[in-house]
């Protein structure tokens, strides 16, 4: 006899259960989609600009292209059967390409196209040919980019459908601050693209789980990105090539080791100390270094106090060690090449008792610290990195400009000198830099061409400025004669490589392009019907208006806390965690949207006033309360009216699609600030918001004018 299954549960409680299964794995699916998108994204795009050159002064580019590619997948609803089975070769197609860069001489591609310093050809017919190669090159990643996140971000849009519009976006957010918190967290431990690469197609199995053609190309690449680059390491902000040179005969240990970041050369870690030099005369590089390194301290022969500004791996710290500083304080912003320099300088600068090493920001160090300088020294500071990660701002652009020199002079002694290197010689940024030197001091500079192994410049200001180093080309007069005619590096305008305000002729190029491309694909794909609605354009505009808030928020924290990784990810982080803030209360409070309309503008109105130098005096807990706090409180504000409007409107897949193209014009109208400076930008994200008022009250009336018919049918209907 069948004995019958007993069940403890009560009648209809499996059905619930049945019921609660599909609402749990499509809100899981939903996370994990959401989480996926933002890991790759921030993935690409430090891979890319690691890698291959031109994207190192086009990076916003690959945030550009992700973003179109998830807002397409998401209105998509899924991406085609044919595209999510082509996912697992088009990944391979991008990251085997940025792995093997070097061998396709992609990082030589010149940036300098860009930025007006000369291509190294006058013949037109090559410029042209250069101009079509590295188009070539930018669209091919884009391309890529773009398909492979129309997949990702389909797996987005097939889950959001299936739960409510306030429900999936919190989730939205919710897998999306997970996904960042988690390459926040990879960057931070030193890990490199194959331990990216790793973790991200192990988080996609569950999308390709039953098929192994897939599992086989993501295990191909990986393994493939992995092969081992002697003497490559990853930090929080570079490529990192580190080599020992050939050492003299007879010498135990290297005598120099190469350090190359990004694929450029970035410093020789040599030993200059006189013991060497003295049995090894002609060693190189050792022997023209030293002659460099020398200079600050024919001025100041014996400082106390020492201040270098982009320490390094360590020359800068060896040398005022040798000229018998009591104190040397050296800021280097990368820990990676901070931690090179210790374990294998040849001097071992770092271990004496002398010397206290800081992991910080220059310009964030000089605003915080307190104690006085006989010297100063600006190193080569040049980042090699010519824009951050989600601005279009150098990661050193804030050190060379007029606020930072005049924080820098406060930090001097009375007899204090303050020198700056850098490899320019006679072109407009040196211009720019005496000029800048100039205004902050009140006096020009003292300057002097350098010409040890690269085309240098050399800048003294404070006390030992009328000292003469009568071996170097004295080129002050020549310098002063055109301070005149010279823009000044500020922190509204920090562009120290763009020759006057206007945007890199790459950009002018590359963005008509890939908007005229991506329009291209909205018409191929039949999703620009919402073109005619006020209701999309709203979300639209929110989208355009939140990426410029974002980018603003990096600008004003880097002047507070400095440009370092930490700032961009808390920035990310603190802008979602508002957004899910704001769309919890929206479930369960309606709120007002004309009201925080009102307190947005009124936020947007008090930043372009409020001064954030107020809080440099300020200690780390105040600045991140208040710094932090007032940038993200915009963000929360338009967080509660992109939650009410889609609470009331529905369709989170097409709001959410369009919200991301609004992103994508966000990202391209980002760069304008390279005309008018920094505080463009809240002008231009003010500007956005109040078309979004526009469009939303354009479709209130529509909605209004279709209601109106229907009560007056509806009334005589009644009467009659």
């Amino acid at each position: 006899m069948t004995v019958p299954h007993l069940s403890l549960r009560s009648p209809g409680t499996d059905c619930l259960a049945d019921e609660r299964l599909p609402s749990f794995r499509n809100s899981s699916r939903l996370f994990l989609g959401s989480f996926l998108a933002l890991y790759f994204e921030v993935l690409v795009i430090r891979y890319l600009a690691a890698e291959v050159r031109v994207f190192t002064n086009l990076k916003n580019f690959p945030l550009i292209a992700s973003f179109f590619g998830i807002g397409l997948g998401i209105m998509l609803g899924t991406a085609s059967k044919s595209l999510r089975r082509a996912f697992p070769l088009l990944a391979m197609l991008l990251f085997l390409p940025i792995r093997f860069a070097s061998e396709l001489h992609l990082p030589s591609v010149d940036i300098s196209w860009s930025y007006g310093l000369g291509v190294g050809s006058a013949s037109l017919f090559w410029r042209v040919l250069y101009s079509l190669r590295l188009v070539a090159v930018v669209f091919y990643f884009l391309a890529l980019v773009v398909l492979l996140f129309v997949v990702l971000g389909g797996f987005v849009g097939e889950h959001l459908k299936a739960v409510s519009p306030l429900k999936g976006y919190g989730i939205n957010l919710a897998g999306s601050l997970a996904g960042m918190a988690l390459f926040a967290a990879l960057s931070f431990v030193n890990s490199g693209p194959a331990i990216w690469l790793l973790v991200g197609f192990i988080l996609l199995l569950p999308f390709f789980v039953r098929r192994r053609a897939a599992l086989a190309l993501f295990a191909v690449t990986v393994i493939v990105v992995a092969i081992p680059a002697p003497g490559t390491l990853w930090s929080p902000y570079y490529r990192i090539d580190f080599t020992p040179l050939p050492s003299p005969e007879s010498w135990p240990h290297p005598s120099a080791y190469s350090v190359v970041t990004n694929h450029l050369w970035y410093q020789w870690a040599a030993d200059l100390s006189p013991a060497f030099l003295k049995q090894y005369p002609e060693a190189k590089p050792n022997r023209f270094l030293v002659s460099y390194y020398e200079l600050p301290y024919r001025l100041v022969p014996n400082p106390q106090n020492v201040l270098i500004l982009g320490a390094g791996t360590g020359n800068d710290v060896a040398a005022a060690l040798r000229h018998g500083a009591e104190h040397v304080d050296a800021v280097e912003l990368d820990p990676v090449i901070l931690s090179l320099g210790k374990q294998y300088h040849p001097e071992h600068p770092y271990s004496s008792t002398r010397v206290t090493s800081h992991i910080d920001d220059a310009r964030a160090f000089v605003k915080k610290s307190d104690r006085k300088y006989d010297l100063i020294v600006f190193a080569f500071l040049d980042s090699t990195t010519l824009l951050s990660r989600f601005s279009s701002l150098r990661l050193d652009n804030y050190v060379y400009t007029l606020e930072s020199f005049q924080n820098a002079r406060a930090l001097l002694s009375n007899d204090g000198t303050l020198v700056l290197s850098f490899a320019t010689a006679r072109s407009f940024p040196t211009e720019r830099l005496y000029a800048t030197l100039e205004r902050a001091f009140g006096v020009p500079p003292a300057a002097y061409l350098t010409r040890y192994w690269v085309n240098g410049v050399f800048m003294v200001e404070g006390s030992k400025r009328g000292v003469k180093i009568p071996e170097l080309p004295d080129v002050t007069q020549e310098l002063h004669s055109r301070t005149g005619a010279t823009i000044l590096a500020t922190d509204g305008w920090p562009f120290l490589y763009l020759e006057s305000r206007s945007i890199p002729p790459s950009i002018v190029v590359v963005a008509p392009l890939f908007l005229l491309a991506a329009w291209r694909v909205l018409q191929k794909t039949r999703l620009v019907a919402w073109k005619a609605s006020p209701k999309y354009w709203h979300f639209f505009f929110l989208g355009a208006g939140f990426l410029l808030l974002e980018t603003k928020a990096v600008t004003e924290l880097s002047l507070l806390f400095g440009s370092t990784w930490v700032v961009n990810s808390v920035v990310i982080g603190a802008f979602l965690i508002m957004a899910l803030l704001a769309t919890a209360l929206v479930g369960v409070w309606n709120i007002s949207t004309p009201f925080s309309y009102c307190v947005l503008f009124l936020l947007l109105a008090l930043d372009l006033i409020l001064p954030y130098s107020l809080l440099d005096q300020a200690g780390v807990g105040t600045r991140v309360l208040i710094g932090g706090g007032w940038v993200a409180l915009p963000v929360f504000f338009s967080g509660i009216v992109f939650s009410s409007s889609l609470k009331s409107f529905g369709h989170v897949a097409e709001v959410l699609g369009i919200n991301m193209f609004g992103a994508v014009c966000g990202g391209v109208l980002e760069n304008a600030m390279m005309l008018g400076g920094t505080r463009l930008l809240a002008w231009l994200a003010i500007t956005l918001y109040a078309v979004s008022v526009c469009s939303l009250f354009l479709a209130w009336r529509a909605a209004r004018a279709v209601e109106s018919p229907r009560d007056l049918t509806a009334s005589r209907t009644g009467s009659a």
